[in-house]
């Protein structure tokens, strides 16, 4: 009987033990919790699919002389809101006429990039973020060049400087920095700018493009720029 009363006596002291040290309990409960959290997984790594338009190629044109346009979009993808693969796909147009030289360039293609963007920001878990980033553009193309006739020093003849379905093709590397945040919920404003430096191009007995679709106007190193307006496809109940 004795023995039924020791074990009775034990099962109540343990049940009491919340009540008698209160203190004890919270801070183990803390301690379960703080472990279960620690335990907590991070996530699934595909979170979803940005989707945007770039809004600079038709307000570029308003603030400089070289008149070229640009359509462009891309799709993102977010693993682990770190990491974003890029694919970017857009079209260059230019028909200008030089009115210092007279010199008619018209060039019209597709173009696309391929890359990768860091979220120098992926700690704080927000929405909105600083990224670092590298793209690799391709395009290939036709130029036409029209200027006035050469006159030849020894005959008096005008030589006609036209050139026509001129084909080319080109390749560049690109170090992207840009930011993107939430205006309102899954949508996005951002801008990128970029630095562009070429890899490859068709070589030119009459010294190539002016405009490369994608990539700009001139032959060396150039800067570009993006703003983006942008929809977040969220897969996951996280943010973003």
């Amino acid at each position: 009987m004795s023995a039924k009363i020791y074990r009775l006596f034990i099962i109540l002291l343990i049940s009491a033990a919340p009540i008698l040290f209160p203190q004890q309990a919270m801070a183990q409960s803390t301690k379960a919790v703080s472990a279960a959290q620690e335990e907590k997984p991070e996530g699934p790594t595909f979170r979803g699919i940005y989707l945007s338009a770039d809004m600079f190629g038709y307000i570029y044109p308003i603030f400089v002389k070289d008149k070229y346009y640009s359509t462009e979009i891309s799709a993102t993808v977010n693993l682990k809101n770190r990491f974003f693969p890029v694919i970017e796909a857009g079209f260059g147009h230019t028909d200008m006429v030089s009115q210092l030289y007279e010199i008619g360039y018209r060039a019209n293609a597709p173009y696309y990039r391929i890359g990768m963007d860091y979220n120098m920001q992926y700690k704080n878990g927000k929405p909105n973020y600083i990224y670092l980033g590298a793209r690799l553009g391709y395009t290939t193309f036709k130029y036409d060049v029209n200027a006035p006739s050469l006159h030849d020093p020894i005959w008096g003849d005008a030589v006609p400087m036209q050139l026509t379905d001129m084909p080319c093709q080109a390749i560049w590397a690109e170090a992207v920095a840009g930011v993107r945040a939430e205006i309102t919920k899954n949508f996005y404003m951002g801008w990128s700018l970029r630095y562009k430096y070429p890899l490859r191009k068709t070589p030119m007995s009459n010294g190539g493009p002016w405009y490369i679709p994608g990539f700009g106007a001139g032959s060396g190193n150039v800067i570009g720029a993006t703003y983006n307006i942008t929809y977040y496809l969220n897969f996951t109940k996280r943010r973003p």
